[in-house]
């Protein structure tokens, strides 16, 4: 080839095919609306084992007036009779007393509350709140009783073009508290147990949030693994951080290596056993138990719903509390008044993260 012509022809190419010189990500689209998620651990709230009703309240109003939550879900409640011989510890329609005097004492007539079960008869349940100015509440469906029970809720986004509903509208949240121990076997079988009821019932996954206590020690155990990384490539859950923020790679193991996940440690936020209460563990940040997962459908950026990058965090966490607990100074990620409140309401942290409305 001819030197100049070679020249001018790598010339032509520049110009009319640019993307030759840069691959770039496709652009998050605009937003007409953020979501906040959070997943909190509350640590058998109803029992009495860490302070009245009362009490509680006060420090989960004081939690909730700062993050300001538009979807909640609260996971290890104390179990809620709801009959004469109905398990659980806490008053009769505690649900309704925690929208009255934590959730809507913070944020004035913003939140309702999502039916709930107890199939499995645990000592402890989930419950699900959500700004009922944003949302509304379509169903649930007890997907797995095992152990406990794990729920799925299906909600829809208010600011949509209504009553035209479509499917992309929608967002599924399915609530877990899985197995706790070092030995994930039975924890491992309730994921995959979800994984199971989730593809009976989808023939791909739509909006959907995995969200809670996930007990896990590190990423390559199976239970994760199924959720995360099995052989149907279009039916895996993201984790944020990992993937979508590389803030962590995998293989994760925070047992072993804490200080390379600082920021994201949920568990504990008390440094000794046995302060403030009797309740829960000590030992300070030291392991990240609690994780919200997405459907590809949700951070493909195409499907109503997409993540803000960089918007996954564990509340109160500075990343500096592998030996300290949460409220030990210095600590900027929160005022002291959160950071008191964490400290007296669960040995965990909140995690949360926020999705965007597609314009």
């Amino acid at each position: 080839m001819n030197k100049r012509f070679g020249t001018n022809y790598i010339i032509l190419l520049l110009v009319f095919f640019p993307f030759l010189t840069e691959c770039k990500t496709p652009a998050a689209p605009k937003q007409k609306d953020v979501i906040k998620i959070m997943s909190y651990n509350v640590l058998k709230y109803g029992d009495g084992c860490q302070g009245t009703a009362n009490e509680m309240h006060a420090y989960l109003k004081t939690i909730i007036n700062y993050t300001d939550p538009d979807i909640l879900g609260l996971v290890k409640v104390e179990a809620i009779p709801t009959g004469p011989n109905a398990k659980g510890k806490a008053p009769i329609a505690f649900e309704d007393s925690i929208l009255a005097h934590a959730l809507n004492a913070a944020r004035a007539d913003k939140y309702a509350v999502c039916p709930f079960s107890n199939a499995a008869r645990d000592n402890n349940q989930t419950l699900l709140f959500y700004n009922k100015h944003k949302f509304g509440f379509s169903s649930f469906v007890t997907l797995v009783s095992d152990i406990t029970d794990i729920n799925m809720y299906k909600l829809y986004y208010l600011g949509s073009n209504l009553p035209n509903i479509h499917d992309t509208v929608f967002v599924y949240i399915v609530l877990v508290h899985t197995d706790s121990g070092d030995e994930s076997d039975m924890r491992d079988r309730q994921m995959t147990e979800l994984m199971n009821a989730l593809r009976k019932r989808f023939a791909t996954l739509p909006n959907i949030i995995v969200m809670g206590d996930f007990n896990l020690r590190k990423t390559n155990e199976p239970g994760y693994q199924a959720l995360t990384n099995n052989a149907e490539k279009n039916y895996c859950f993201i984790d944020p951080p990992f993937l979508i923020d590389k803030k962590v790679s995998y293989p994760g193991n925070w047992d072993k290596h804490p200080e390379r996940f600082s920021v994201f440690l949920t568990t504990s936020t008390r440094r000794k056993d046995k302060e403030p209460n009797n309740c829960g563990t000590g030992g300070a940040a030291k392991g990240w138990y609690d994780h919200i997962l997405l459907s590809p459908s949700i951070t493909s950026n195409t499907n109503f719903y997409h993540y803000i990058a960089g918007s996954y965090h564990t509340i109160g966490n500075d990343g500096k509390r592998i030996d300290a607990s949460v409220n030990d100074m210095p600590n900027k990620a929160a005022p002291v008044a959160v950071l008191n409140a964490l400290y007296q309401m669960s040995n965990k942290y909140p995690v949360m993260l926020e999705l965007g409305i597609n314009d």
